[in-house]
């Protein structure tokens, strides 16, 4: 191996990397059927089953609004807001 193979070998690769932080939403937000969602709200969502909004995030991006939903399993997923449905108050 030449020298200036070894010096290549030798380099770190350097690279930049931006994180961006979801925006914490007050509430409530709009559904596309016009319901209103808050934190604390049950929502539905056809895999996961019926969970509660704990936050309400957008990242200002083409994901949009998302509300962090807390489901019964203890799975806990950031969901936007075409995928649920508001359950009925009881």
């Amino acid at each position: 191996m030449s020298e200036e193979e070894e010096e290549e070998e030798e380099k770190i690769l350097q690279f930049e990397m931006v994180m961006q932080l979801p925006e914490h939403l007050p509430g409530p937000v709009s559904l596309p059927n016009g319901e209103s969602v808050s934190i604390g709200d049950r929502v539905k969502h056809p895999d996961f089953g019926t969970g509660t909004v704990y936050r309400i995030a957008t990242y200002h991006d083409e994901l949009g609004t998302l509300l962090c939903v807390e489901f019964a399993s203890g799975i806990e997923k950031m969901l936007g807001l075409a995928f649920v449905e508001k359950c009925a108050e009881h």
